[in-house]
């Protein structure tokens, strides 16, 4: 795909003058994933589809990929095309895709959990191994003990899909801020986590056996720790905030933007979605970032149109 001349849709519209400052190029600086995120209505998958289509769009040599974590997915109508869990070809260099929170964890079940409550269940008469639990038992435990465990697995499917460079760069559309953070926060827990399973298997190892799944378990602990090195890299991840002008919005905002900081996720741009002239600027609340103002977009057009033309104003193409 490479930027092809203003359709008639376009050109018999007004659409507004793109707003400098924009974003800079994210693949020529060497970026592989970019995370979108801010509360839920702002505009996320807009902005998230824009940069997709953009950077596919200037780097025809380059694959881009974008997938939506967010469960009330709205990728596939950006695009209009029906999105699925498995990525969907939109052009050349371009592919998108709707995570499967349900058919991830499920995967993660079957290839883990499954063995490991029959693991932490096994034999234990002759040993005198004292587990309060039967094989029912434990699946419900290792079911139950990581809420958001969906999020982390596709975080490892993400940056795995890059070390693989089955992608050049990959746009994430996340959850509203709170399933985001969470997000964030998961390859921590993971690996508090599984650490724990390596103790009681240490423990008990000569009864309960199952070397192989511990090897494939200390592989995940690996990828998890990799993962998390990934997300606070600024020359491999960005964070990009989406905001209008509401007090609410900008109060979470702010929060978030604090709270991302305090993890050390680099965080260069926010996005103030449905800017309009003369509206005070963002910049006294956001010092430390780059503002980019996306303008209201004309509502008389689809949404692929909008997304195409919100990627010509927030790389400033006029």
């Amino acid at each position: 795909a490479t930027w092809q001349a203003q359709s008639p849709e376009k050109e018999s519209l007004q659409w507004p003058d793109p707003l400098p400052p924009g974003f800079d190029d994210f693949i020529t600086a060497g970026r592989r994933l970019v995370l979108i995120g801010g509360k839920g209505g702002v505009g996320k998958t807009t902005v998230a589809a824009a940069i997709a289509w953009g950077m596919a769009a200037r780097h025809p040599d380059a694959t881009v990929r974008v997938i939506s974590i967010d469960p009330a997915h709205s990728l596939g109508d950006a695009f209009e095309t029906a999105l699925h869990h498995k990525p969907t070809q939109l052009t050349g260099n371009l592919m998108a895709q709707e995570v499967d929170a349900d058919t991830v964890l499920e995967q993660f079940r079957e290839d883990y959990l499954w063995e490991l409550a029959e693991m932490m269940s096994g034999d234990t008469e002759a040993s005198g191994l004292q587990i309060a639990y039967g094989p029912e038992g434990w699946r419900k435990i290792v079911a139950q003990a990581l809420p958001g465990i969906d999020e982390i697995l596709s975080l490892i499917t993400i940056v795995d899909l890059l070390a693989q460079d089955q992608a050049q760069l990959i746009v994430l559309d996340t959850a509203p801020t709170g399933h985001l953070l969470r997000f964030l926060e998961m390859p921590t827990a993971l690996g508090d986590w599984l650490a724990w399973i390596f103790k009681l298997w240490i423990k008990y190892q000569d009864v309960v056996g199952h070397t192989d799944l511990m090897s494939r378990l200390r592989t995940l602990r690996k990828e998890v720790m990799l993962a998390q090195q990934r997300l606070t890299d600024p020359n491999y991840t960005e964070f990009v905030g989406v905001v209008q002008n509401q007090s609410a919005i900008l109060a979470e905002a702010q929060r978030l933007t604090q709270t991302l900081s305090n993890m050390g996720v680099s965080q260069p741009y926010l996005v103030h979605n449905r800017y309009e002239s003369g509206q005070t600027s963002l910049q006294a609340q956001f010092p430390h970032q780059t503002l980019v103002r996306l303008p209201v977009l004309p509502d008389s057009v689809g949404p692929l149109a909008q997304v195409k033309g919100a990627a010509d104003l927030l790389f400033l193409k006029s």
